[in-house]
């Protein structure tokens, strides 16, 4: 059999014009197949990166109490430890105004315990005291460097609720990437004991950041690690009761992450037209053939090749195409995610999509639909199609050869 197409596919392509047309086919198909892989990967590269932005600054569950500023005492802490909770840091989140070179920009400032809040972001954030961590957007905004001084505004907390706002001069210690750019223009870092003496808190918190267990994260898919968080979160609920908000760290842009998954797969069926134009294209790359090499095909029908035998061979020509076409769609994926991270003309609004950049994120799973999908439609299509041209017989074949 491998004999027999290796002979009929040299008899049928080995010819100049016939090769233009093989090579265009074969582009064709693998742009296509690319163009959907590198709109899967969009997708899943949006969500994975609102995710990881979202998880470095929130660990995987923030909970916190709905009557305001409380206190983390000794058997809410005993509970989180026997529940898996590897790490935890209590924070003190507060919105206030920057004020530097005649700008001001609203900012939500987070007073943290510089090691917990490390260990549990997995990033290094270790304000000192009189000095502010800020995101690279909102020191591109106020113009303004590492050493820098700014001034905060705000309100004096529990002490002086109607009394006139609070001013204070700190320094810039150092610029902190979430990777998210609302994130990077609003939040801000300070000494957590310091703020709390700003706001008169008296060492009470009203924020909790906290990671489940480092068992729960090994060997597991992204989705198992998520049911793993919305186990401890049904824990935590059970434990804290309901006086206290529990989220997981994706729970604020739920909306957004389930909106994407339905376009994505909305988007991907309608790019499946791509794909079948360019199979299309196929086709008539082997009705083209079949009617050019008529004379070819005769003789091998002569030497004894039957139809059955003639639609496989036809088939194995295709499906090789099919597979060359999936091996160079994975250059223009490369040259699409290439493009994505490298070009300025490519660059989004972070806005308007949250980030400035994005790169493609793709799995097994989405290779193998993508690659499925574009075999179904290929064997489908050109089955159904070499079934009516090979209904031909061998009379109409000697016909065209002595016509």
């Amino acid at each position: 059999m491998l004999k027999v197409f290796s002979s009929f596919s040299k008899a049928l392509i080995l010819d100049r014009s016939n090769i233009r047309f093989a090579l265009g086919v074969w582009l064709g198909l693998s742009f296509s197949i690319a163009v959907i892989l590198s709109t899967v990967g969009i997708m899943d590269g949006f969500i994975t990166s609102l995710k990881s932005g979202l998880k470095l600054s929130n660990g995987d569950i923030t909970f916190s109490s709905r009557a305001g500023f409380f206190e983390l005492g000794p058997l809410t802490k005993k509970g989180m430890k026997e529940l898996g909770v590897a790490s935890f840091s209590p924070l003190i989140e507060s919105q206030a105004f920057v004020v530097a070179n005649e700008s001001s920009k609203g900012i939500v400032i987070r007073g943290v315990e510089g090691q917990s809040y490390s260990q549990v972001t997995g990033q290094e954030i270790l304000p000192e005291r009189e000095s502010i961590i800020v995101g690279p957007e909102l020191a591109k905004v106020l113009s303004i460097k590492v050493g820098d001084e700014v001034v905060l505004v705000m309100a004096q907390g529990n002490r002086q609720l109607d009394g006139l706002p609070l001013l204070k001069k700190f320094k810039v210690q150092g610029l902190i990437e979430h990777g998210i750019y609302q994130k990077d223009l609003r939040f801000v870092y300070m000494d957590q004991k310091e703020l709390s003496e700003m706001l008169g808190t008296k060492g009470k918190v009203n924020m909790v950041s906290l990671n489940i267990g480092q068992d729960a994260n090994q060997n597991l898919t992204d989705e198992q690690r998520e049911q793993a968080v919305e186990e401890m979160v049904y824990d935590l609920e059970d434990l804290l009761g309901i006086d206290y908000r529990i989220k997981p760290y994706w729970e604020d842009y739920r909306s957004m992450l389930e909106a994407v998954e339905i376009e994505k797969l909305t988007i991907s069926l309608i790019l499946q037209i791509i794909v079948i134009i360019s199979i299309f294209n196929v086709l008539s790359f082997v009705t083209f053939l079949n009617e050019k090499q008529s004379q070819q095909i005769f003789l091998f029908q002569a030497l004894g090749l039957s139809t059955q035998s003639l639609r496989r061979t036809w088939l194995s020509m295709v499906c090789f195409l099919w597979a060359f076409s999936c091996a160079f769609s994975l250059v223009f994926v490369w040259l699409f995610n290439w493009m994505l991270s490298e070009l300025s003309i490519l660059s989004l609004p972070g806005d308007v999509y949250h980030m400035g950049r994005l790169q493609l994120s793709l799995d097994l799973s989405d290779y193998m639909i993508v690659f499925g999908t574009t075999l179904f439609w290929m064997i489908l299509i050109i089955a159904f199609a070499l079934y009516r041209l090979n209904k031909r017989s061998i009379l109409y074949g000697l016909r065209k050869e002595f016509s």
